[in-house]
């Protein structure tokens, strides 16, 4: 008697624990497609301003360039000093890259993979 209730709950604790992993396995999913659809939604809307803004960087930067052309009476010198600007620039960007890049998107992946991660980089 005593054994067909210890046998009856066990196998009602399996029957529990069966379900409490399938539960935990579906809420994992969840977290994960929660993750990834926010990570994507992110991502489309980042890239789209990004693409907008190239556009008008280009234009922007074909105007000064003949601007600058029309100054200095030559188009190709308004092209040129356009273009050291950006190359300048860009030095400036790869020299402050970990600042600027690294660290941000480190720590915005963090934050986006573990919400309740508590940074105590942050606290410093």
């Amino acid at each position: 008697m005593i054994h067909d209730e210890v046998k009856n709950n066990l196998i009602e604790m399996n029957e529990e624990f069966q379900e409490y992993l399938e539960n935990r396995l579906n809420l994992t999913k969840l977290h994960v497609v929660e993750t990834l659809s926010k990570f994507s939604a992110g991502f489309a809307v980042k890239l789209g301003v990004l693409y907008l803004l190239f556009f008008a960087i280009m234009f922007v930067s074909l105007a000064f360039a003949f601007f600058l052309g029309t100054i200095f009476s030559s188009n190709g010198i308004g092209f040129l000093l356009v273009a050291l600007l950006y190359i300048f620039g860009a030095l400036i960007f790869y020299l402050l890259r970990k600042q600027i890049v690294d660290k941000p998107i480190i720590k915005a992946y963090i934050n986006l993979l573990f919400p309740n991660f508590d940074s105590n980089e942050d606290k410093k």
